[in-house]
């Protein structure tokens, strides 16, 4: 049971990080789903990376010309890509932070297994149950930056589970940086953890600069209501296993499997706080309780997030309780990744987004650049036809540099345009919000270049050609899907 060791473990967290991303990596494709929140973390990378040092909370490439307040989900991320930009570019630094976001959660949790007393088998079984869990496949398949890090939370478990308490606070500090949610699951593991946890909440204080800035920057967002935060918890119930599905452009689970509930069930009768507090947090992934109703969690909008904590401590159970199992169970930590990737409801292969763009962005001038059909807001948990737009209008500024008019909501976190007249004119044009188009756009002067996606007008092209050639614009350059217009 003692055999193995970190070779092991660095072997399974290997496969883990590589052998799902490889058909995405070997096409040079960036790793997610384009469909959701892709995008819109790549394009936040690369901002957050080019205005270092420091934490920026104002961007000026959106709500042009004035910009908007804008938080990083994952300042994290962002300062590990600042170094790395210059000398791989924007594809491969993403890449390679999704690859070795994989690899470190898995060996982070085998240190952290260690740490608590568990040894060879069982602690790679521990590693495996946490850090290669479909929640956190998940995160990597959406495209989703502030789920990646999920080695933050095991490395805090570790210098916790080894006693060391500056290293712990620091660690504590790692992981609010990294995501609040992550940060958020690690307070809540501190304070039921006992004295031993305790010791690492001043390092609250080390992430106090990020709620300052964040609440400086969002301070527009509105309470959640239940119904939606119910439906963005631990869902119960039947599913279907991501593998039959084809692609899965939302990979949000809590899925646990069967042999780790199972293990943890034997040791749970020796271990009864961590039981409990295995099934505590699991509730509290759900979405469900008064509790809700008081700040902090009043303010968490996607509270299946806490499910890392679950997973901590079912790791836990599961170890010990594989420690009371006979030879068989050596081959159990390898298996274990499989089960999630063939069984749970997330698709097993990372998929790939294209990294590049038509040709026409190169036409794309300095200034402000409008893109028609743009963003749309709608509530948390309701399907927002707008996202893969942001390969264009987000992502796109990457490439060309200039701005955009158009002020995103940021999943009802920030603030939206919304409310700007002529920019209400263009979002009528949208076939998406099922308004009447209007009579004209009156594109204000500061904005000589508009970019338009056929497609997504459909029949609404020929009426926004015809506006834009009223407001003085004409066609420079276009191809199958897209026209770009300037004013002379």
């Amino acid at each position: 049971m003692d055999r193995p060791g970190w070779k092991h473990a660095a072997l399974l967290a290997s496969a883990w990080a590589l052998l799902p991303a490889l058909p995405a990596l070997a096409q040079g494709q960036l790793l997610g789903h384009g469909l959701t929140d892709l995008y819109p973390s790549v394009w936040g990378l690369h901002w957050f990376a080019g205005q270092q040092p420091g934490l920026p909370t104002h961007c000026d490439s959106l709500a042009a010309p004035g910009g908007m307040a804008f938080y990083y989900s994952s300042p994290l991320h962002g300062w590990l890509a600042w170094p790395l930009l210059p000398m791989l570019g924007l594809t491969k630094t993403w890449n390679l932070l999704t690859v070795g976001a994989r690899l470190a959660t898995v060996l982070c949790a085998f240190g952290a297994a260690r740490a608590w007393g568990l040894r060879g088998v069982p602690a790679l079984l521990a590693a495996s149950v946490f850090g290669a869990a479909p929640f956190f496949h998940g995160y990597s398949v959406e495209g989703l930056v502030e789920g990646q890090d999920g080695w933050a939370l095991a490395a805090w478990f570790w210098a916790v589970g080894d006693r060391k308490r500056v290293l712990s606070m620091v660690a504590l500090g790692i992981c609010l940086w990294s995501s609040w949610y992550l940060g958020a699951t690690a307070c809540v593991l501190a304070v039921c953890l006992g004295r031993r946890g305790w010791w690492s909440l001043p390092g609250v204080l080390l992430a106090l600069p990020g709620v300052l800035a964040f609440a400086g920057a969002f301070s527009g967002g509105t309470p959640l209501p239940d119904e939606i935060r119910l439906a963005m918890g631990t869902g119960i119930g039947s599913w279907t296993p991501g593998i039959t599905d084809g692609l899965q452009p939302f990979a949000k689970t809590s899925w646990i499997g069967f042999a780790a509930p199972l293990l943890a069930l034997v040791a749970a009768r020796e271990h009864r706080r961590a039981a409990v507090l295995v099934l505590g947090l699991w509730v509290l992934s759900t979405g469900w309780g008064p509790w809700y109703s008081l700040p902090p969690l009043s303010e968490m909008r996607f509270p299946y997030r806490f499910h890392a904590g679950t997973l901590a401590v079912l790791a836990f159970l599961a170890a010990r309780g594989a420690q009371q199992q006979g030879p068989w169970i050596r081959w159990l930590p390898w298996l274990i990744p499989l089960e999630g990737l063939l069984l749970s409801p997330v698709e097993p292969v990372i998929p790939g987004a294209p990294a590049e763009l038509p040709e026409i962005y190169e036409a794309v001038e300095p200034g402000v650049l409008l893109e028609i059909p743009g963003p749309l807001a709608f509530p948390p948990g309701q399907e927002n036809p707008s996202r893969p737009r942001a390969r264009w209008w987000l992502y796109g500024q990457t490439v060309h540099g200039a701005s955009s008019p158009w002020a995103p909501d940021f999943n009802s976190v920030g603030v939206t345009n919304q409310g700007e007249e002529w920019l209400g004119s263009v979002r009528a044009l949208d076939p998406a919000t099922k308004e009447t188009p209007p009579e004209a756009l009156n594109v204000p002067p500061h904005i000589h270049q508009v970019l338009v996606h056929r497609r997504g007008l459909g029949t609404r092209f020929e009426r926004a050609e015809s506006l834009l050639l009223a407001d003085g614009f004409q066609a420079v350059q276009e191809n199958p899907d897209q026209r770009l217009y300037q004013r002379p």
